[in-house]
């Protein structure tokens, strides 16, 4: 959520009990302040002209597909060499390019017989989409990894010819991608550590059924000089955590580029010896800043993360927002919440020179720690309480960060935790001031909406 302010002080508020709610246990929030001109949000910060790919496709209607699974595309920045086995056009990751997919294939789960120890796994198998929805995704992969998947609002099983359009506008740090189907959006969304280039454009289908009338990629050239690698700070790599440890890093910004357009952080879970842990665990990296004289460090939180039922995977995230948190020498930890047997934990944070969209001046805390929901020996109300923030001078800006994972509420046997639909508010409201840039304005803002989500078989870290 962005707001604009002027003023000195901000109070945060919860207005209801339900709102309340909302807020769940473990949830990080910390707000960050920026400086700029009124239109520095209109800018762009693209390092080439934007690459359009072009294909005309007609695929039959559900009944006549005759065992067609789906068709795709593949850009790249050279010939397009053979994937390998396991490739498949409906999802296709291949290395070193950016696939879209389009998916006629996602059937119901079959496996719906208890297994021997009494359980359906028929909910989390590689299709997962229990309720028969319609079979029509789209997806995004990048570098042999699914990214994005989506349920597309617009039906191209029509047997007539459709027209798909792939916009790619590289930023500093990663893409822009907007993805059309007949002139309408169906992606439109960014893609972090992605790298400059891709230009080379080739399709496939998996069935005879669908037919590829016709493909084209727009030609395009450099906005601002070639593309920069970026400065990687490496925080964890490859470290063992299990039994609910912390572990500790201490990082060094010193090399970093004097001018930081974007910085990504990469958090990666990869397999142990011992094997993947079995459950949904919350997990954290944060970074501990020293506080002034005779004053401990403070603790922001870098990043909130659910671990995967036994598997790894990749996260990307823009972090610019705490730039100015990454500075001098540092301490970060990570911790998951598991007592079983665990991850391989690495993270590291890019720093891509350029020119920043906005200036971060300062991050606040806001709250810090976890609240139960639901326990009656634990009121939220006393973990949320109102918060006042002092604007610095020459903000025009304000950004708010929660990430809520829906762990922690009471009574689990009831199954509540992260089934549980429920609702969050964030109001923020000024103080009358004297002498601010706004002198005696007063706004308040609310921003409410509904935690929970009917696509879960879509999402990428699948099943």
């Amino acid at each position: 959520m962005l707001y604009p302010i002027g003023m000195k002080k901000l109070s945060f508020i919860q207005i209801t009990a339900l709102a309340l709610l909302a807020m769940l246990f473990a949830v990080p929030c910390a707000a960050s302040v920026d400086a700029g001109d009124e239109g520095s949000k209109k800018k762009h910060n693209w390092i080439m002209n934007p690459v359009w790919a072009f294909m005309r496709v007609e695929v039959p209607k559900p009944e006549n597909l005759d065992g067609a699974k789906g068709f795709g595309l593949v850009i790249t920045n050279s010939d397009f060499e053979d994937p390998g086995e396991g490739f498949s056009w409906d999802e296709p990751n291949h290395p070193n390019a950016i696939g879209i997919g389009f998916d006629v294939h996602n059937p119901p789960p079959t496996d719906i017989e208890p297994d021997e120890n009494g359980r359906v796994m028929g909910w989390f198998d590689e299709f997962g989409n229990w309720y028969d929805r319609p079979q029509r995704e789209v997806s995004v992969h990048v570098d042999g990894q699914e990214r994005i998947n989506v349920l597309s609002p617009v039906e191209f099983r029509t047997g007539e010819q459709i027209d798909i359009a792939v916009q790619l506008n590289y930023v500093t740090g990663g893409a822009h991608i907007v993805v059309l189907i007949n002139g309408e959006v169906v992606i439109d969304d960014m893609l972090w550590g992605v790298r400059a280039g891709l230009c080379t454009l080739t399709s496939g289908t998996i069935g005879d059924s669908i037919k590829i009338k016709s493909m084209r990629i727009m030609d395009h050239e450099f906005k601002k000089g070639d593309y920069q690698e970026p400065v990687r700070v490496s925080v964890f790599d490859k470290e063992l955590l299990t039994n609910a440890a912390w572990l500790k890093s201490d990082v060094d910004f010193s090399e970093i580029p004097e001018n930081v357009g974007r910085v990504i952080a990469t958090l990666t879970l990869s397999e142990p010896e011992v094997g993947y842990d079995h459950w949904d665990k919350k997990g954290t990296i944060g970074i501990r800043v020293p506080g002034a004289e005779g004053e401990d460090a403070e603790r922001f939180e870098v990043f909130r993360f659910i671990t995967p039922y036994r598997r790894g995977w990749t996260w990307y995230m823009d972090v610019t927002d705490l730039l100015p948190l990454f500075e001098d020498a540092r301490e970060f930890d990570a911790h998951i919440g598991t007592y079983m047997k665990g991850w391989l934990v690495s993270f590291d944070l890019d720093f891509y020179p350029g020119e920043l969209e906005r200036e971060p001046i300062k991050v606040v805390n806001l709250w810090n720690g976890n609240a139960d929901i639901g326990d009656p020996e634990k009121p939220v109300e006393d973990f949320y309480v109102d918060r006042v923030v002092e604007v610095p001078e020459g903000t025009t800006h304000a950004r708010v960060r929660a990430t809520v994972t829906g762990h922690g509420m009471f009574p689990n046997s009831k199954n509540a935790g992260e089934f549980m639909p429920i609702w969050r508010t964030l109001t923020i409201s000024s103080e009358a001031n004297e002498g601010d840039v706004l002198e005696q304005d007063f706004i308040s803002k609310s921003e409410r909406n509904h935690l929970w989500k009917t696509d879960v078989y879509l999402n990428p870290c699948r099943p």
